[in-house]
């Protein structure tokens, strides 16, 4: 009985062993809460710093390689001239303009000595001795007169001439502007016959003309580029203009062997004009326009004459010496045509186009009046425009 008890616990004990879940046996023991420690935490990894960032210089604007560059800022130097405060091409420093002009000019004279005869005399060169009238007081003109008819001679047809202009200026930094002077004369003749002059028949008329006029300006462009269809220059310009005028006519006939007529302005006044671009689809060639207006103030001189043949070879003369009288003129002129630019850097400019200019009272007293017009085409090559 013992020993059968014995090899049952024997048996047990094998069974245990070899049980699957024997495993069990070999887990932790279960510890108590009260007395459990936790670890200490694990540090958290440091999160790096950034590098630090390449800042461009003060002034200056980074891009991206496939963007075109910032426009440089107001001061940076003469490249802000090109095209962000001022037209392609224009650069700072010294410019200059030659033009030459065919123009028709035209003259719409009414010269009389009409009034201004104020006493007569006869002269020294009569075979039978002299006796002279002496001239009131306040007398503006001194009189060799004769004959009672006033002197009216017209103006013969002007010939086509040439008229030159120059122009020399200096633009200045950062799109403040240019100053200018300028320079322009005109000088024509031309001749006529004149029905029924004298007794003896038809006379012979001859004219002149010799206008100049010089300008000092100041002017700002207004440079317009956002889009082609807009891409234009406005500009207005602002000074002081001077200018002298003669022209004059004289007759010949048989009778009568000399009349003249002859009128002169020199005078100054403030002047304006507005200047107008446009580029033809983005071509190489341009619209161009301007408009100018000029007032002038000062002195307006004329004198007339006359000398006619007598009997036994004898000449008498007739002659009315104006003294000077303060007068005001008016000028408005017009030009249009064709810019063209014909190498890239856009250094020169060629203009081809119309002008037409219109003085007014360049002959007005109180009994003459004349005006003057001037109107042909003309070719003009700028430099650095």
């Amino acid at each position: 009985m013992t020993h059968r008890l014995r090899g049952l616990l024997i048996l047990a004990g094998l069974v245990g062993v070899l049980w699957p879940s024997a495993g069990f046996s070999q887990s932790t023991p279960p510890t108590d809460p009260a007395n459990e420690t936790l670890p200490p935490p694990s540090r958290m990894p440091s999160t790096p710093s950034p590098p630090p960032l390449n800042l461009p210089p003060a002034g200056t604007l980074s891009t991206s390689p496939n963007l075109p560059p910032p426009p440089p800022l107001i001061g940076d130097g003469p490249a802000s001239e090109n095209g962000i405060l001022g037209p392609p091409g224009q650069a700072i420093g010294w410019f200059g303009t030659v033009e030459i002009g065919l123009i028709d000019p035209h003259i719409n004279s009414h010269l009389n000595s009409g009034s201004n005869i104020k006493a007569p005399f006869l002269t020294p060169s009569t075979p039978t001795g002299s006796v002279q009238t002496p001239l009131p007081p306040g007398s503006n003109a001194d009189v060799i007169r004769i004959f009672g008819d006033h002197i009216t001679l017209p103006m013969a047809p002007l010939n086509w001439t040439g008229a030159p202009r120059l122009r020399l200026g200096y633009r200045f930094a950062d799109g403040a502007g240019d100053v200018r002077l300028e320079w322009r004369m005109a000088a024509s003749q031309g001749s006529d016959t004149i029905p029924n002059f004298d007794a003896g028949g038809n006379g012979l008329l001859r004219s002149r003309l010799n206008v100049q006029q010089a300008r000092s300006t100041y002017g700002t462009s207004e440079f317009l580029t956002n889009a082609p269809q807009i891409n234009r220059t406005w500009a207005v310009r602002f000074g002081v203009s001077a200018a002298d005028l003669l022209f004059d006519s004289r007759a010949q006939g048989q009778q009568i062997l000399d009349q003249s007529a002859s009128s002169s302005f020199a005078g100054v006044g403030p002047t304006v004009a507005f200047q107008f671009h446009k580029p033809l689809a983005q071509s190489r060639v341009s619209l161009y326009g301007e408009l100018d207006a000029t007032g002038l103030a000062g002195w307006t001189r004329q004198h007339f004459s006359e000398t006619v043949a007598g009997d036994f070879g004898t000449t008498f003369t007739d002659s009315v010496a104006l003294r000077r009288q303060s007068n005001g003129v008016g000028i408005l002129g017009v030009e249009g045509g064709f810019s063209y630019a014909p190498w890239d850097d856009r250094c020169w400019r060629f203009t081809l186009g119309y002008q037409w200019q219109r003085w007014w009272w360049v002959g007005a007293t109180s009994d003459s009046n004349a005006d003057l017009t001037l109107q042909g085409i003309f070719f003009r090559g700028e430099w650095r425009y």
